[in-house]
């Protein structure tokens, strides 16, 4: 078993395989086997490779993506994802559309991110989730955190939001790329805590 992680954005070529692939690689250096990153666009480009101004960042971090293909995201694709980390909030709505379920398993790369730091701020992750020793465990047990945090920590609107870089110049694909690195930093942080 291994948790289930998908990303979101528009196109599924600029930031949602961006994400998925930085969080995938940064997870996989600190719980090897135990995460399964994938992503989807809510308009996606279907077949497209990673688009080059992210592909350049990658290639600089030594991150593969050759294998890449975008997809259109699908109720099916949602049925066993266990956290959909959207780049907009935007996407998050269309995300519930497809899968209402996703309710508590839905934030903004950003918005988990800040969610994981004002709880533990609040009362420490390891104390929390003590008793739970896989990452399965933690991360199921995860929503009803921060499904209380959200109504506790509220951010100003669209601070949650990573802009779309789409055929805009390198600089907007690397500012987006540090905003996922910072986020992708926390979350990883978060899983550090039980070593």
């Amino acid at each position: 078993m291994s948790v289930r992680i998908m990303t979101v954005c528009t196109g599924n070529i600029c930031r949602s395989p961006y994400a998925q692939l930085a969080l995938a690689h940064a997870l996989e250096s600190v719980r090897p086997g135990s995460f399964d990153v994938v992503s989807a666009g809510t308009q996606a480009l279907i077949g497209h490779a990673v688009e080059p101004g992210s592909a350049s960042i990658l290639d600089t971090k030594g991150i593969a993506h050759d294998t890449f293909a975008a997809r259109q995201i699908s109720e099916r694709l949602l049925d066993d994802v266990d956290i959909v980390l959207p780049l907009e909030v935007a996407h998050r709505k269309i995300v519930l559309s497809y899968s209402p379920r996703h309710l508590k398993r839905a934030y903004t790369v950003k918005e988990l991110a800040r969610l994981l730091d004002s709880a533990d701020q609040r009362e420490p992750w390891t104390q929390r989730l003590a008793g739970l020793a896989t990452p399965e465990e933690r991360w199921a047990a995860l929503p009803s955190h921060l499904a209380r945090e959200r109504g506790l920590s509220r951010a100003p609107e669209g601070a949650d939001d990573i802009d779309d870089p789409y055929r805009q110049p390198q600089e907007v694909f690397d500012r987006m790329a540090a905003e996922v690195d910072a986020a992708v930093e926390r979350i990883v942080a978060f899983e550090r805590k039980f070593d």
